[in-house]
């Protein structure tokens, strides 16, 4: 199912999108989906990341008990693996 969004953007922006949709021949919803979609997939997983990390800091805070420089290691290895995943989907 499709929906139909009304969006305010810039003129420059519009004429971009114009301008690119014409060169790829592709309908401008379906330019600005495929570029859109692995923007918001990064966006999202960020926002996961920060919430885990505020999660993780309120637990310390109350807590005291800290985790080990190998387990903060593994953690970021994994936030880079979301980042690679998302720049794969891209084509990056």
């Amino acid at each position: 199912m499709t929906r139909q969004l009304n969006l305010r953007v810039s003129d420059e922006f519009a004429e971009s999108l114009e301008r690119l949709s014409r060169r790829v021949g592709r309908p401008m919803a379906a330019v600005l989906e495929s570029v859109g979609t692995p923007a918001i997939e990064a966006a999202e997983a960020d926002a996961l990341f920060e919430a885990e990390t505020l999660v993780a800091w309120e637990e310390y805070q109350l807590s005291g008990v800290h985790v080990a420089a190998p387990a903060i290691d593994e953690m970021f290895a994994e936030a880079l693996g979301r980042a690679e995943s998302v720049a794969k989907s891209r084509g990056a």
